[in-house]
């Protein structure tokens, strides 16, 4: 479980997020609301580690990592961006792209984790999702659909088993076709491996079906639905 107490984080003179208190618990689905400015963001980057509150604390479990480094936090936290291009090389292959994020699961080498992928993973994961993509693991990750790419980073971001996953507006540059299949790849991914989520959306009708739990910010206040 993660918790937030009294968490505050000010630029200058301006309040970002105002004292918040939360609990995150395992399996939990949280979709996070607010307009542009209201916090999202600043949430997410507190909770990752990329900045440190000006107040307040940040536990996992019962360990303080308010001032953990956002690169030890990454051995149990993962992040996604909306930019479908980061998180992953486009110029590398599917199997490149998934060997480096395992580089870091395994502590192998880069070609035994490259000779090691396919029958680690496709049988498992990709397979199961029914989107064909364990035909594109020769293809470089740039020459995917925006869909396919986020799906793929959202696989990287999990290979390491993380207590919770932030998704930062995963959707908001994919098609509604893509939306709806990552969407639901993500419900079925997160559930199956009981992977605590948190995410950012501006869509609540088609993201509703996700969630376990409603946050709204405004103006950096949390309030639960």
């Amino acid at each position: 479980m993660f918790s937030l107490k009294n968490v505050s984080v000010n630029f200058g003179e301006f309040t970002a997020l105002h004292n918040i208190n939360c609990n995150i618990n395992e399996n939990d689905f949280i979709l996070i609301l607010g307009h542009n400015g209201a916090g999202k963001t600043t949430l997410f980057d507190s909770v990752s580690g990329k900045i440190t509150p000006t107040s307040g604390k940040i536990f996992r479990n019962t360990q303080d990592i308010t001032k953990m480094s956002e690169m030890n936090r990454a051995k149990f936290m993962s992040r996604v961006f909306q930019n479908t291009y980061l998180g992953s090389v486009a110029t590398m292959t599917v199997a490149e792209n998934l060997a480096m994020a395992l580089l870091k699961t395994k502590n192998a080498g880069f070609k035994k984790a490259i000779k090691n992928y396919p029958e680690y993973l496709v049988e498992e994961t990709l397979k199961p999702l029914g989107l064909r993509l364990e035909m594109h693991l020769n293809t470089p990750i740039g020459q995917l659909s925006g869909g396919q790419r986020q799906i793929i980073t959202i696989i990287m971001a999990t290979l390491c088993e993380p207590d919770i996953l932030l998704l930062d507006e995963p959707t908001a540059a994919l098609d509604p076709v893509s939306t709806e299949n990552l969407l639901q790849f993500v419900h079925n991914f997160t559930k199956n491996r009981k992977i605590a989520t948190l995410m950012i959306t501006h869509d609540e009708q088609k993201a509703q079906f996700l969630a376990t739990r409603l946050w709204k910010l405004n103006k950096g206040e949390l309030i639960e639905i």
